[in-house]
């Protein structure tokens, strides 16, 4: 890879694919999460046991009062929100990259690396996830506010449309962006740790195993994805009860003191095994998905000239 940066359609295509993918897939996941975050916290306040909270349990109550579909709701939201910004996140995290590679003057070939992406060090991967992430974040929020609403049942919105005319009347604009801090704090971490140990563990991978290039992505999106959300979890289970009751929770210092208090700091990796199995499967197959594609892309491109 030369010192010249790929057309920006190349990064903006395979994030929008990448992204469709680990959408359609991985819905369910997100929205048993949601429900046994918004469980827990609702059998605490009236003193019952929280004996609705585990995994199947939870999967049982949504197929027997809305079928199989049931735990694809909020489906369209994730695809509005995840598939554009998928697409932009990989985008402006090639560009924010390609910055930097030319900084250092620092570009690897696809041969040495199986990788079309440049190699920086771990402070320009763990900047670049950052700012890309929370940049991105802030421009996806209502959705991610409809979706997170919708998908719990604390509401019962009929319908994403119900959802954003809701908020607006009750909460106005401000209620669109309820718990960015907790979110920003929680993805703007994650992602530049999930690519700083992305990076590091492909660079490893490819120095000391002949193995083909989707094995060793998939293989390093694993692990970066099991390190990066265990370590940012809490503020994944913070965003979630400042988006559904910001009342009890105005901001995520107020909400993290209290849920210590009144629940004690294991609370805060409740739902971790949900999201680990899904942030690790979305990272493997965003990124898998999303280097193939670049790859092929660029092969069709030499192809052509």
């Amino acid at each position: 890879m030369g010192t010249k940066n790929q057309d920006p359609i190349v990064h903006l295509a395979s994030g929008a694919v990448s992204g469709l993918a680990s959408c359609v897939l991985l819905q369910p996941f997100d929205l048993v999460k949601t429900r046994i975050q918004q469980q827990r916290q609702h059998h605490k306040n009236d003193g019952r046991k929280s004996l609705n909270s585990t995994v199947l349990r939870t999967v049982k109550d949504i197929i027997e009062k809305d079928n199989i579909s049931g735990l694809w709701k909020g489906t369209v939201p994730t695809i509005l929100r995840n598939v554009p910004g998928s697409a932009l996140y990989f985008f402006t995290l090639s560009e924010i990259r390609h910055i930097f590679s030319l900084r250092h003057q620092r570009n690897i070939s696809q041969n040495s690396t199986k990788s079309s992406l440049p190699v920086l060090s771990n402070r320009d991967n763990l900047i670049s996830g950052m700012v890309a992430r929370g940049s991105i974040g802030f421009i996806t929020m209502p959705i991610t506010i409809i979706k997170v609403r919708y998908e719990s049942n604390l509401y019962n919105y009929k319908s994403i449309w119900g959802a954003f005319t809701s908020i607006l009347r009750h909460e106005g604009i401000k209620g669109l962006f309820y718990g960015y801090g907790a979110t920003v704090i929680r993805d703007a971490p994650y992602a530049g740790l999930y690519l700083l140990f992305y990076e590091r563990w492909k660079l490893l991978m490819t120095n000391s195993f002949t193995i083909a290039s989707p094995i060793i992505h998939m293989t390093s999106a694993i692990i970066a994805g099991l390190s990066a959300t265990t370590i940012t979890h809490p503020f994944d289970m913070l965003k979630t009860r400042v988006q559904l009751k910001p009342q009890n929770y105005p901001n995520i210092w107020i909400g993290a003191l209290k849920i210590f208090k009144e629940e004690g700091f294991l609370r805060f990796f409740d739902g971790l095994s949900l999201r680990l199995g899904r942030k690790t499967t979305q990272a493997a197959i965003n990124w898998t998905i999303y280097e193939a594609l670049v790859t092929w892309f660029q092969q069709r491109r030499k192809e052509i000239r």
